[in-house]
């Protein structure tokens, strides 16, 4: 499990064609929210999203490790829930779906989630549909009631994703988990 903030490797953004596959149309990237994604190889991605949240960190924190409740909240997002502890770090299912072109798209994963109060929430895969989805969330005080929120993941999909959908999917869903956090974290 990545226990620094520096393992993303510094690289441009770009889709397995080496492209910028950019925000998809109609569904715009808010300018404040930064996401980059790094190409692996062997079908393997890193991405990483960050946002300022006019807030003190300790209530972003509160919104992050409310685990049961972010379905509320996170579009995409239909369960989220813990369901055990394992060595003090919590036990975390959730369920994604959403209709991609004319199917319905449902992934699950069991995070072993540990907790480093108040600047890392640190996740890794125990058991679900990606070979890879570890990361963390990473909370750092900017100034008075300044956050900034930065995101990292290292995912690989099994075979049968089309890789390039997966990260499409993911680029514009951490905009969008971005944007929720930051309006829960205004509205506390």
């Amino acid at each position: 499990m990545p226990s620094d903030p520096e393992w993303l490797a510094p690289s441009p953004p770009m889709d397995p064609e080496g492209e910028d596959p950019g925000p998809e149309e109609g569904i715009p990237i808010p300018e404040d929210i930064q996401i980059q994604v790094v190409d692996l190889g062997e079908r393997r991605r890193q991405l990483q999203g960050s946002v300022h949240i006019p807030v003190e960190r300790e209530r972003i924190w509160q919104v992050l490790t409310d685990y049961n409740r972010l379905a509320e909240f996170i579009p995409n997002l239909v369960e989220s829930r813990v369901i055990g502890n394992d060595n003090g770090r919590k036990l975390v299912r959730q369920v994604g779906s959403q209709k991609v072109l004319f199917a319905q798209f449902s992934a699950t994963v069991v995070l072993a989630i540990e907790e480093v109060f108040p600047h890392q929430v640190r996740f890794q895969k125990t058991q679900g549909d990606f070979l890879i989805f570890e990361g963390f969330w990473d909370l750092a005080d900017l100034m008075t009631q300044q956050t900034l929120l930065t995101y990292h993941l290292q995912v690989k999909p099994p075979r049968r994703m089309p890789i390039g959908m997966v990260e499409r999917r993911i680029r514009q869903d951490l905009a969008v988990n971005l944007q929720a956090i930051r309006e829960r974290s205004l509205s506390l």
